[in-house]
């Protein structure tokens, strides 16, 4: 616990000897600790802030869905007049055409449409016929024919919908009254402009003819039943009268082992192929599952191993290093298919967690490339050594065609098609944009960009053409939606290359672009309401698809988790988004606790930042660790798992 009145932690308390030890370290630690309290009482009182501003919101619509239409807004919200006085008016002569005052709260009414005014910096809304003007101080543009005037950098766009509190449209008809034949007017919430929703944005759900987990799932059952045609291909070459002793079970058991486990690297040489449909129909579960079953396949073949020389040990009455050598003299590619595993064993080394942070990704994407010539290693084995085969010429025929598909479809997703795209679309670095210190935006662009089909939140593996960086590719999500045929891509320094890449990326510089890749986009929305959590680089994706995310005011929510202030990315696009209505950003700062007490994102403080988490779809990107502790947070807060959609950066 800590003392807010002598500005000094706990524990510099209880050990105050530390200060006459060390009393500039201990200096820097009372600094930074009254820095973070600093960061915690700002995020504390823009919560509070934003908590007292949605029960101001909601006491107002209450009171217009219940009638009470004749308001006045402070801050600002929207004063809203009475239907029933203008209709009374609409009905005099002198309302038509009629020009009032010539402030900048001037409003006029031609018809029956209703006539919005208020005081101060308040906007007036004017409507003719079915179009209509708001006026404020400030400048602001025009959506359509609709004239907008407002302070800042609001927006207004049309609208169209029924009564309903959770989008705030107005209460239904009343007599007098008649609404314009397609929109409705919105009141403001609590800290957004006032929103014109266009119609032709405005989202509605489309059920995908068949979702990602359903066609997960179909892959799953297809590669089950490849399995168990392994099985029964080994069944019929295996009569009972082989089994007469232990050590042919042994040998058996080898055989079907060995089966499986070039079955299921076939499986996982087919997952890097990156078919591009299945990318982007089912996304980064791709990954997942190529990562889980690399441990099956290392046990597989582990286990084949083993058998062989436990088998044949027992079977010759001879030890296990004399076996070894009689079957490296005996049999042929029996050495190659050795070294095959050799490399593959490599490959999972690298791919455990510890080693892999240790190897970086550039070493490590480059060791698991020779996972390529390990299948072609164990191919020949296969073919030519395997009983199952040698005695079955339509297994063999079969197995090779299925070989020869996984190679033609390496060959032409990993190589054909980005050279090809490479010279269709002639990408080029445009631009660059230095973000932060350790923070750059490169923007690409090239002959037709829009033909790639890329969406918000999906992303490419990038090879830039430059010295130095020409020999490696890199997965980078794009941070805005595709625009103006132009592609950007924001990148932070923190391995080696991409520091390289901040210090060597200029404009002009040619761009292979593998890609795009990815189903985390704006077509997994289930809901009218969203919320997106984004922590460290996993914000990029999230700020692109925010931007494409259609919907009313207060329908998109950003959470931007972060240890500190300074750890926070893209703040000012995502503070100037929340200026424009187009969604609510909060960052919330802060180490993750052991304790609910402790953890900024407690179930707890989730529901008092997000008053509607029931009814939000929820996007969260960020790191493998993040991302759990997160999900862990929503499921003890009630929200089910099919509103939870993830995309992890980890590699």
């Amino acid at each position: 616990m800590t003392d807010r009145a002598d500005g000094d932690p706990a524990w510099l308390r209880d050990f105050p000897w530390l200060g006459g030890i060390a009393p500039q370290w201990v200096q820097q630690q009372r600094e930074h600790w009254l820095r973070r309290q600093e960061e915690e009482r700002m995020l504390r009182e823009k919560q509070r802030r934003l908590m007292q501003q949605w029960a101001e919101y909601d006491a107002q619509q209450h009171a217009v869905l219940q009638g009470h239409v004749d308001v006045t807004a402070t801050g600002r919200h929207v004063a809203i007049a009475d239907p029933n006085a203008l209709a009374r008016d609409a009905a005099s002569p002198a309302a038509s055409g009629r020009a009032l005052d010539q402030g900048t709260n001037s409003v006029t009414s031609t018809g029956t449409h209703r006539t919005v005014s208020s005081t101060g910096t308040h906007r007036a809304v004017t409507s003719t016929g079915t179009h209509r003007a708001v006026t404020s101080t400030g400048t602001h543009r025009a959506v359509g024919s609709d004239a907008v005037s407002s302070t800042g950098t609001h927006r207004a766009i049309p609208r169209q919908g029924r009564a309903d509190t959770q989008t705030g449209t107005l209460g239904p008809q009343r007599d007098g009254y008649v609404a314009p034949p397609d929109r409705f007017a919105i009141p403001e919430r609590p800290g957004l402009p006032q929103v014109w929703v266009d119609p032709a944005r405005a989202w509605t759900y489309a059920r995908p003819a068949l979702s990602r987990h359903a066609l997960a799932g179909v892959l799953v059952l297809l590669a089950f039943a490849g399995g168990a045609e392994v099985i029964f291909l080994w069944w019929l070459q295996t009569p009972a009268s082989r089994l007469q002793h232990l050590a042919d079970e042994y040998i058996m058991g080898a055989q079907l082992t060995g089966l499986l486990g070039a079955y299921l690297l076939l499986i996982e040489v087919a997952l890097m192929a990156r078919i591009p449909w299945l990318e982007r129909r089912i996304g980064s579960w791709l990954a997942t599952l190529h990562r889980g079953l690399g441990a099956y396949l290392i046990m597989l073949l582990a286990a084949h191993t083993a058998l062989v020389i436990v088998g044949y040990s027992m079977s010759l009455q001879a030890p296990a290093s004399v076996v070894v050598k009689s079957i490296f003299a005996t049999y042929p590619y029996v050495l190659m298919a050795t070294g095959g595993f050799a490399l593959l064993i490599a490959i999972g080394v690298s791919s455990i967690k510890h080693f892999r942070q240790k190897l970086g990704y550039d070493r490590w994407h480059s060791l698991h490339l020779v996972a390529y010539p390990a299948a072609v290693m164990a191919f020949f084995h296969q073919v030519f050594l395997g009983a199952q085969f040698t005695r079955n010429q339509v297994a063999k025929d079969t197995w090779i065609a299925m070989h020869v598909v996984v190679a033609a479809a390496i060959v032409l997703y990993r190589v054909y098609v980005p050279l090809n795209r490479t010279l269709k679309y002639r990408l080029r670095v445009v631009g660059v944009v230095v973000e932060s210190a350790d923070t750059i935006s490169i923007y690409v662009g090239g002959v037709n960009v829009d033909r790639l089909g890329a969406q918000a939140g999906q992303y490419f593996r990038w090879r830039f053409l430059g010295r130095g960086l020409w020999h490696q590719t890199h997965p980078f999500s794009l941070s805005a939606a595709p625009t103006n045929g132009v592609l950007r891509l924001t990148v932070k320094g923190v391995g080696n290359y991409t520091r390289r890449l901040k210090r060597r990326i200029r404009p002009g510089v040619r761009v292979v672009a593998d890609g795009p890749y990815g189903a985390f986009t704006a077509e997994l929305r289930r809901r009218q309401r969203v919320l997106l959590i984004g922590g460290g680089v996993g914000v990029t994706p999230l700020r692109a698809i925010a931007e494409a995310l259609d919907g009313g005011p207060g329908d998109v929510m950003f959470l931007q988790r972060a240890s500190s202030a300074a750890d926070l990315l893209m703040v000012d696009e995502l503070e100037k988004m929340d200026a424009e209505g187009r969604l609510m950003y909060v960052p919330v700062l802060g180490k993750r606790g052991k304790t609910p007490r402790q953890d900024p994102m407690a179930p707890h403080r989730l529901r008092e930042i997000v008053g509607d988490l029931d009814e939000r779809e929820v996007f969260i990107c960020g790191s493998p660790s993040m991302a759990r502790s997160t999900i862990k947070n929503l499921r003890k807060a009630g929200v089910p798992w099919r509103r939870i959609h993830t995309e992890l950066f980890d590699f």
